[in-house]
């Protein structure tokens, strides 16, 4: 009777601490209702590019071509994107009227995942075909986010050096 209740006891207390480790993993990247829901991105930056500096007697603007596989960054301001939290999937839709900037609307399926202190912002576009079927991705650190703005930051490879776009949005 006692190796019962002893036994009882230790599978009790393993059970308990599992539990308990998985309410903090949950608890970390819980931030999914903050990012949920109608946004603008207002605006996008750089950081880290040569833009009108003179070096020698050539002037220096460096540019990021395509962000996304769609287009060149300055093409997503004025977006809307459309994210629902309960089953991560989302749109996002083009409202630029420049030349070289598309039309339309894109289907993407988004999370937020933990690396370090860091919470990453993670989308990847499934317009016309099923998630599984697009392997690649992209990953955006989340800078700032709150009721009404967020901020996400993204690093590419610009010219040969990392640069970071930030995408800063609104409700």
């Amino acid at each position: 009777m006692k190796k019962s209740i002893l036994l009882f006891g230790i599978c009790a207390t393993a059970l308990l601490s599992s539990c308990a480790s998985t309410t903090v993993a949950k608890q970390e990247i819980n931030t999914g209702k903050e990012v949920r829901g109608a946004w603008t991105l207002t605006n996008v930056d750089y950081q880290g590019l040569a833009n009108n500096q003179v070096e020698g007697n050539v002037r220096v603007n460096e540019k990021v071509a395509r962000v996304f596989d769609m287009a060149s960054p300055e093409c997503y301001e004025g977006s809307t994107w459309n994210l629902v939290q309960n089953n991560k999937k989302g749109t996002y839709t083009f409202n630029s009227a420049g030349a070289d900037c598309p039309q339309g609307t894109a289907n993407i399926i988004w999370n937020l995942t933990q690396d370090g202190s860091e919470t990453y912002f993670t989308f990847k576009d499934v317009t016309g075909i099923k998630a599984k079927q697009n392997t690649a991705g992209y990953k955006l650190r989340v800078d700032q986010v709150d009721t009404n703005s967020m901020r996400l930051v993204q690093d590419v490879n610009a010219n040969g050096k990392i640069v970071q776009i930030v995408y800063s949005f609104q409700r």
